[in-house]
């Protein structure tokens, strides 16, 4: 158990904090189903529905099955870093690792995308819109792509918004370094990201525009952020500042069909999250499976299986933090 779980770690990037399920039975197994650390597979499509079964050849190997959970097309990244992974290669005549995409979450609009369309719309004012902003704060790459969605659309009426918002005074602030290089994909300047990608530490080290007078903020996010960079900005002595926040988009569980979840729980070693959403969905997806939905909290904790059998590795504290808050893993020694 102890080899999967460094070698999960090892190879799926620096910056990921790895968790043992929290029913583990032994040393040497993921499960009372032992055979899921044997299990040998190739992925004949991308959504985990057709894993075929390949014991009989290169019995010698040993095999991990990686599932993938964040949304479609976003997968690429992580796939590549494992793929290129110098310890997955030292150890390819010894070692079989299977990818299989299974995204856990989709994105759908959320209940303030018109008003901050509205917003957007309104910028000619200088009283409205958003010129009366100090900074607009992004924290990830979905609210990047809505941000840079709504500007392209208010095109028609202001000419080109996304170049036009670069050089206003505004200046755009960024969570961390993916949400930044997808605002510069998109042609929109960043002029802020913190020492650390998560939203209290942006809160914490935001420059004020102005130490005397109140610093305007404007956040587009996701329906399910915590109000952890309002809450923070805010409660700041060193300047004042006030934030408004719009919730653009929102993020919804996939409800996997029964062949996902028969790979979920039968095969995949170890999932792979990237973000509070998806931990959540993939727990949502088990218990159903399992029958324990109208369980307590407590007591789904101490169902067999409760977290799909699987090792957690996790990218980002935030997530982390929700595995361990849902009681289904145990951090790694």
């Amino acid at each position: 158990m102890k080899v999967l779980l460094r070698l999960s770690s090892t190879i799926l990037a620096v910056g990921v904090t790895a968790f043992t399920p929290s029913f583990q039975k032994g040393p040497l197994s993921i499960s009372s189903r032992s055979s899921k650390t044997r299990f040998s597979a190739s992925v004949s499509d991308s959504t985990g529905a057709d894993i075929k079964d390949n014991t009989d050849s290169n019995d010698d190997l040993f095999k991990v099955n990686i599932a993938l959970t964040r949304e479609v097309d976003k997968n690429d990244k992580l796939r590549k870093v494992i793929d290129e992974h110098p310890t997955k290669k030292i150890l390819a005549s010894a070692l079989t690792v299977n990818l299989v995409e299974l995204p856990s979450i989709e994105h759908a609009v959320g209940p303030d995308l018109e008003s901050f369309e509205k917003l957007v719309q309104c910028d000619e004012d200088n009283s409205a819109g958003l010129s009366k902003y100090d900074y607009i704060v992004i924290t990830s790459p979905e609210s990047a792509k809505v941000f840079a969605d709504v500007l392209k659309k208010s095109d028609d009426s202001h000419g080109d918004a996304i170049q036009k918002i670069n050089s206003q005074k505004v200046q755009i602030a960024a969570v961390g370094k993916a949400t930044k290089k997808t605002l510069t994909d998109l042609g929109i300047d960043v002029n802020f990201v913190p020492s650390k990608a998560d939203g209290e530490t942006l809160g914490k080290e935001l420059p004020p525009v102005d130490k005397v007078k109140l610093n305007r903020i404007l956040y587009p996010a996701s329906l399910k952020a915590a109000n952890t960079i309002k809450d923070t900005l805010e409660s700041r002595k060193d300047a004042s500042f006030t934030v408004t926040r719009f919730n653009t988009y929102d993020t919804v569980a996939v409800k996997y069909t029964d062949d996902q979840m028969d790979v979920i729980m039968d095969d995949i070693q170890v999932a792979c999250f990237g973000s509070p959403s998806s931990v959540d969905s993939w727990l949502k997806n088990v218990d159903r499976i399992l029958g324990i939905e109208d369980l307590s909290d407590e007591d789904k904790k101490k169902a067999p299986g409760s977290n799909g059998y699987v090792v957690a590795v996790c990218i980002g504290n935030t997530t982390a933090k929700r595995c361990l808050e849902s009681g289904r893993w145990n951090a790694m020694e």
